[in-house]
């Protein structure tokens, strides 16, 4: 059995790896949008801005001033990115995965922790610089998400498949499947009334930039093609069991990982995730006839918090 202590930073480690990489993409993916549509209706754009704030709750974001000459994206950025005051700033996030990482020197390879390193220290860098120009932020957004992505794939190519990496893995996915309910709570309730009330090409330009948001569109493509539908959108994002970032199939990853686990398969939170998993099949019809799906992303996150909290007591509490 590994130790507590390492479980649990491996656990976070995942996590928060997880926790930086969503919200450098929607930091991306807003920012794209903000640039298209800005110039046309700025209260689109920033009503973009404001779908990414509510699905980052507690990210204590300032009052946000801007200017048309500085644009929307930079005082976001500045504040989503390198804002280590805010607990889901992207340099927050890496900096406790850092934390995690260093305490277990012994469970990591060479190669993810240089990476998650070098990667905080280039934002720690630029925190002390701030950021001012529009164009230089979508760059260092871009660049700090390959980044990201380097080290996640260091992780799955240098690894263990042991004890160490099931955490790990179990805290991805139970953070990335929280992180995705997040932003169709914020996003869906007011995209799925709208149909009518916006000119048609800014209507299937969000319903892009949520599939984009989520790392999904090139995989809804592939199912349905150049057609954009909401409903098949939202079918899609629920209960897909191959997209990664889809609530099924996230859930099953943590059912997956949980029964991996020493007596996972018997655990308070392998139980909830089973039922998690059984509602995910089995009652999609009732699920998709909610008005706006707001209760069940709700009900759904506090399920997931009670799995982290099994968790935390099972195997982590000394």
């Amino acid at each position: 059995m590994m130790l507590s202590r390492v479980g649990g930073s491996l656990y976070w480690m995942g996590r928060y790896l997880e926790r930086g990489e969503n919200v450098t993409r929607l930091l991306a993916v807003t920012s794209d949008f903000a640039i298209e549509f800005g110039g046309l209706d700025e209260a689109l754009a920033q009503a973009e801005w404001d779908d990414l704030v509510r699905s980052l709750p507690g990210s204590k974001i300032p009052a946000i001033d801007f200017s048309p000459e500085q644009g929307l994206a930079v005082p976001y950025v500045n504040a989503m990115l390198l804002d280590d005051q805010n607990p889901l700033s992207v340099r927050h996030s890496l900096g406790r995965a850092r934390e995690n990482a260093r305490s277990i020197r012994e469970a990591l390879t060479q190669e993810v922790f240089a990476n998650l390193n070098e990667t905080f220290r280039g934002l720690e860098t630029l925190s002390r610089e701030g950021i001012e120009d529009p164009a230089v932020s979508a760059e260092i957004v871009a660049k700090t998400h390959r980044a990201i992505l380097t080290t996640l794939g260091a992780i799955e190519h240098t690894l263990s498949r042991d004890q160490g990496w099931t955490f790990m893995k179990f805290g991805e996915a139970l953070e990335r499947t929280l992180r995705t309910l997040m932003v169709l709570k914020a996003k869906l309730p007011l995209l799925r009334v709208e149909a009518g009330s916006v000119d048609l090409p800014v209507f299937y330009a969000r319903w892009r930039c949520l599939l984009r948001s989520v790392g999904s569109l090139e995989n809804f493509r592939r199912v349905h093609g150049a057609g954009l539908d909401p409903d098949e959108v939202v079918r899609f994002l629920l209960f897909d069991p191959h997209t990664p970032r889809s609530i099924h199939c996230g859930l099953t990853r943590v059912k997956a990982y949980l029964e991996q686990l020493p007596g996972g398969d018997r655990s308070k939170a392998a139980r909830i995730a089973g039922r998690l998993v059984a509602m995910m099949t089995y009652e999609d019809d009732r699920i998709l006839a909610k008005p706006d799906l707001v209760d069940f992303c709700d009900e759904t996150s506090l399920e997931l918090g009670a799995i982290h909290e099994a968790v935390e007591r099972q195997y982590f509490s000394v």
